[in-house]
Order: structure tokens, then sequence, then C-alpha cells
């Protein structure tokens, strides 16, 4: 039986931050890969090369689905959700 973890309703808003994040890890990745001949440990280079690639790819492919969803819904504004995610309550506060 798998669990299924609820899922947060898409709001259509871009996060830019996450695009200029996702983007310098590309780049990053890019220099890393491409230096890795003259790196004195190449392994580690192209290692860390391709955690930058797949975690940038990974922000803008997240990114670019929440604008394609705001383009999707831009006429219907109830598809949208502006609540935020509900947040657990501290143990302090009861």
């Amino acid at each position: 039986m798998e669990k299924q973890k609820p899922e947060k309703p898409q709001t259509g808003r871009v996060n830019y931050v996450w695009v200029l994040a996702g983007g310098y890890l590309i780049y990053l990745a890019a220099k890393l890969l491409g230096g890795a001949a003259q790196a004195p440990n190449p392994a580690v280079s192209v290692g860390a090369g391709v955690l930058f690639l797949v975690s940038g790819a990974w922000m803008l492919w997240r990114e670019w689905k929440a604008y394609r969803y705001g383009l999707a819904h831009k006429d219907d504004p109830e598809t949208w959700s502006d609540q935020e995610a509900e947040q657990s309550p501290r143990e302090d506060e009861t």
C-alpha cells in the first residue's frame, strides 16, 4: 500500500527567485563539467556538476509548470489557490 501525500494546490504564480537559482545552478554545472578534465579530482567535479544540473533543471521545470498552469487558467481565477500551505501548530503555543 502506497501512502499518498496530500498534493498542494497550484497557484499559477512563478517564483522568479527559483528561476534565477535554477539558471545559476545550470551555469555552475556547465562550468564544473567543462573544467572537470583539468580539475585535481575530476570525479568530484563531475558528481557536483551532475547534481547541480539535475537540481537546476528540476527548479526550472517546477516554475515552468506553474507558468503553464497560470496561462491555462488566466481567465478562470476560481481554479487558483491563494491559500498558504498549512503549517503544523507548534507545541509551545498550546
